[in-house]
């Protein structure tokens, strides 16, 4: 098992520092070995105090991670010059090569200091020289170099001059630059860059997490351009899914929870494929209802249409065979997903459903198994909803749980105006909602 320390604060919110370090080593397979040098106390809205670890305290920790026999590390923040002695002193007691990547913290978003003018300085002279990677944001990279930082010329300037204080590596983030927003890597030879859209909005943590990633790829044995690239694929994929925790404030990305979401709608395709075989070999015929019949699936964590998949070409009826047309896929059905969603909000554990045909027989067969089948009357829906797409599902699925005592597994309608009648079948999985139409069977 490869093990990385991480040298930095500790922010209480796991919107960066240790906590998020470890996060993202352990999502590449690393354990993760910590030493604060501080307690970062902030939230959504930034720092509002800093905390030094006692040098006794912190020195103790460095002991513990020597025992250890780590891979690799990363140095975050640290407080000020006596960290820096401490940490520098560290490395060269270390008794083989290892990376070691810096992440040059020296003030959070809403300007705290996190290392002071002496400690800057310090980590110029005698942190710099030691390290695999150095990774300074446009802010930094100035205060390091002395010089204003504009555009990509001034970044390369600066990654240069930043190489020549004894980094075998330079990483220069150009987010804070007023043009489309650049990350630029000097090995000492060449200058690799890579672009990426700019984003609207605050992001708590991105400098952490880039560094941490960095030195989980430069620990597995790649190469630094190689590690650069990868770093900048998986750091794309957490801003995509970004997140706020308060209703206001920075919004935060977590690898842990990406890995999860992934995961999850891995797992649901998978189910719904597995379903699909048993729908055909049942050929509930009987079922599908003029506009046809779909059945979707939601993740756990599902927040809208796109987190519940089902059949984009729906399921018809075909020479007397249940013909299910194209692969399951998130975001094709948003019929089925807004029954879903809207189940979700009261039971969350019912995140399957399919449509039916409406036959009084079958209502009545499902009550006599004994089912939950709730009545919904579509002539009381407004005439405002009625006009808006889509939400005459989400009306639907509210007004028909409302005054029940526990979840149905049925909610049905006789149909309306240019309205086909319908029987909507709710279950913890495919899997379940297949078995109650097979006991639904005339």
């Amino acid at each position: 098992m490869k093990k990385i320390l991480t040298i930095a604060g500790f922010d209480p919110s796991n919107g960066a520092g240790i906590t998020k370090d470890i996060e993202i080593f352990q999502s590449k397979g690393i354990h993760g070995v910590s030493a604060p040098t501080c307690i970062v106390n902030q939230g959504p809205d930034g720092v509002s105090e800093v905390s030094p670890v006692p040098t006794g305290v912190f020195s103790e920790m460095l002991e513990v991670a020597r025992g250890i026999d780590i891979d690799a590390m990363k140095i975050g923040v640290l407080f000020n010059e006596d960290y820096v002695h401490m940490v520098a002193d560290f490395i060269k007691s270390w008794s083989r090569h290892i990376p070691v990547v810096l992440d040059t913290v020296f003030s959070s978003k809403n300007k705290k200091e996190l290392l002071t003018e002496k400690g800057i300085e310090a980590l110029k002279k005698n942190l710099l020289p030691l390290v695999s990677v150095v990774t300074p944001n446009i802010d930094e990279t100035s205060l390091l170099t002395g010089n204003d930082i504009k555009d990509t010329n001034s970044m390369e300037d600066a990654a240069k001059a930043i190489f020549a204080f004894g980094a075998k590596s330079v990483v220069v983030k150009g987010g804070h630059i007023k043009a489309e927003p650049i990350d630029l890597l000097f090995d000492g030879k060449d200058m690799t860059r890579y672009t990426r859209s700019r984003l609207d909005k605050e992001i708590h943590g991105t400098g952490c997490v880039f560094s941490s990633l960095l030195t989980s790829y430069l620990c597995l044995g790649y190469p630094i351009k190689e590690a650069f690239h990868a770093t900048e694929a998986q750091l794309n994929d957490l801003l995509d899914e970004s997140y706020r925790i308060t209703d206001g404030g920075y919004h935060y990305i977590s690898s842990g929870i990406l890995d999860s979401y992934k995961g999850e709608r891995w797992e649901v395709i998978q189910a719904l494929k597995q379903a699909a075989m048993i729908l055909e070999m049942l050929n509930p015929i009987e079922f599908v209802p003029a506009v046809q019949m779909n059945m979707g699936f939601a993740i756990e964590s599902a927040r809208d249409v796109r987190d519940v998949a089902a059949f984009p070409g729906r399921i018809s009826v075909h020479n007397e065979k249940i013909f299910i047309k194209g692969e399951p896929c998130f975001g094709s059905s948003s019929h089925v997903a807004r029954l879903i969603l809207g189940m979700m909000r009261h039971y969350p554990y019912l995140r399957s459903c399919a449509n039916l045909r409406f036959d009084k027989t079958i209502i009545e067969k499902a009550k006599k198994i004994g089912m939950s089948v709730v009545f919904f009357d579509r002539q009381k829906e407004p005439e405002a909803i009625k006009e808006i797409e889509g939400k005459s599902l989400d009306f639907l699925s509210e007004h028909a749980l409302l005054g029940i005592d526990g979840p149905p597994d049925i909610i049905y309608d006789v149909g309306d105006v240019g309205k086909e009648p319908m029987i909507r079948l709710f279950g913890k999985n495919p899997f379940e909602v297949i078995k109650k139409m097979e006991m639904m069977k005339p």
